[in-house]
């Protein structure tokens, strides 16, 4: 019998030691600061709760440990990355030529390109909040359906000119930047909800495909384009989408959101949480420095070195490589909730480190005269852009889910589809203020002082970051937590 006493109490101690998570209190009686979402939890809470992980959080992200329904969800999404960024790029060679040659001016092709972002930030937003009643599935589709048939569209603008042509081509490129907000949206929310214990590790392997779609798109595009004209390199790749949405559809296992029926979460309340705002702010400050180089830096270089076509491939192969190799490594770390308020600002440094590197900036070359102005300091200025940037990046998603746990909202699939759809949207402004922004500036200053300008935005931002993480850091030092013993413990104290 008492033997059997024991066994009870021996037990009932265990079962309180696990639960002890569930007794964390604040001592100004405010919510309990346990936060775990993902693989991450706060310091105070890993000291608390640490043996409630569980062991899919402690291993880590592996192909090797992921279920089956994971690992077709992550195939279908890459190869969508993959092949949609393989046709955003692949355009670059010969559509702006082209277009002049149509009648449209300089002008009418920045807005042509600038279009689509205006659209893809709409888009993200409605379909971020509506994703669980359209469904995430066939939006993934749908979307991949669109792009693939504009793409086939795009292509018969061969035989248009003039008014004909820029009006179809404005008509046509909203239309694919519909299609392109749904299946982002709907790809970020489905991959999140598979591997939720490691959301940043998952997307930065994810950006591995868009560089490798970003490096063959070129490529890719300027072949097909000697080989058929205006028309083949949107054909062929319309047809590649069309291939990829059958794909996706057979392969694209049942989704969560398909039980959960419809769920609204209210849009605006995610801009009242400053944690959100930043990490919303840092979407278009990292766009900016991805995309801020594309109209400027080839005619800097050809007239300031007459550094040949070839090496300019050559270069924006090197960024991207590095770029998609290191993102998994960025990733994996921003899934580390400790590591995030270091590596954010870090990786923001040494970015604005890498826009003054590129041009050289005046400011190194004309007053501290540090270094030379010559094509292969452009080369470093580039690898160090793409060095740190991920380290900006990865932390994104993240941080947005973070901060609507800690404001109190459930985790859901429709969660996940506003984080999803607001995060491609800012990227979107991004994408048009970077390429409006470096023209203006290039034009009126020249591109070394644009690089210049844009390392200075991004150390501003940098240190709005350091003075909102020192802030958060400072309240949560006043609020200490402590564990409440259980029933038994206090016994065993008193007695």
């Amino acid at each position: 019998m008492k033997k059997n006493e024991k066994d009870d109490s021996e037990t009932s101690r265990l079962l309180g030691g696990q639960n002890a998570s569930r007794h964390v209190q604040l001592e100004t009686d405010s919510v309990p600061d346990v936060v775990t979402y993902g693989s991450a939890t706060d310091e105070q809470t890993e000291q608390v709760v640490s043996d409630t992980e569980t062991p899919a959080e402690e291993e880590g992200f592996s192909c090797r440990r992921a279920s089956k329904r994971q690992i077709l969800s992550f195939i279908c999404v890459a190869s969508l990355n993959f092949s949609g960024y393989c046709y955003y790029s692949v355009i670059a060679p010969f559509f702006p030529d082209e277009a002049i040659k149509r009648g449209a001016s300089q002008t009418v092709v920045g807005l042509i390109f600038g279009c689509f972002a205006v659209v893809n930030f709409l888009g993200g937003l409605v379909f971020g909040k509506y994703l669980t009643a359209i469904g995430s599935r066939f939006m993934l589709t749908s979307g991949v359906f669109v792009g693939g048939s504009c793409s086939v569209l795009f292509g018969l603008l061969e035989y248009t000119e003039g008014t004909t042509f820029i009006v179809f081509c404005f008509a046509i490129r909203s239309i694919e930047a519909l299609g392109v907000a749904g299946f982002q949206t709907a790809g970020t929310a489905i991959l999140t909800h598979a591997f939720p214990n490691n959301v940043a590790t998952v997307m930065g392997s994810l950006e591995i495909f868009t560089g490798l779609g970003l490096m063959a798109g070129p490529p890719i595009g300027g072949v097909l384009y000697d080989l058929g004209g205006f028309k083949t390199p949107f054909m062929t790749m319309g047809g590649l989408l069309l291939c990829c949405c059958v794909f996706v559809t057979v392969l694209i296992p049942p989704q969560p959101d398909e039980q959960e029926g419809k769920t609204d979460v209210p849009l605006l309340s995610f801009f009242k949480i400053p944690a959100f705002l930043i990490a919303c702010g840092l979407a278009i400050m990292v766009a900016c420095m991805l995309d801020y180089i594309d109209p400027v830096l080839q005619p800097y270089l050809i007239k300031e070195f007459k550094t040949s076509p070839v090496r300019i491939g050559l270069m924006y192969l090197l960024w991207a490589a590095i770029y998609s190799i290191l993102a998994p490594a960025w990733g994996r770390l921003a899934d580390k909730k400790k590591w995030v308020p270091i590596m954010v600002p870090l990786g923001m440094l040494v970015t604005s480190v890498g826009t003054l590197i590129l041009g050289p900036s005046p400011l190194l070359t004309d007053y501290v005269h540090i270094l030379p102005k010559t094509e292969w300091v452009n080369t470093v200025g580039l690898a160090v852009i793409a060095l740190s940037v991920g380290a900006s990046m990865a932390p994104i998603v993240n941080i947005m889910l973070w901060a609507a746990s800690d404001a109190g909202m459930e985790n859901s699939f429709a969660l996940y589809g506003v984080v999803s759809g607001v995060m491609n949207a800012f990227f979107a402004i991004g994408d048009l203020v970077g390429p409006l922004g470096s023209s203006a500036l290039a034009q009126r200053f020249g591109f070394p002082w644009t690089s210049t300008a844009f390392g200075g935005l991004i150390l501003f931002y940098m240190l709005i970051v350091v003075v909102f993480y020192s802030y958060n850091g400072c309240l949560k030092t006043r609020s200490v937590p402590h564990v409440i013993p259980t029933e038994e413990e206090s016994e065993r104290l008193l007695a």
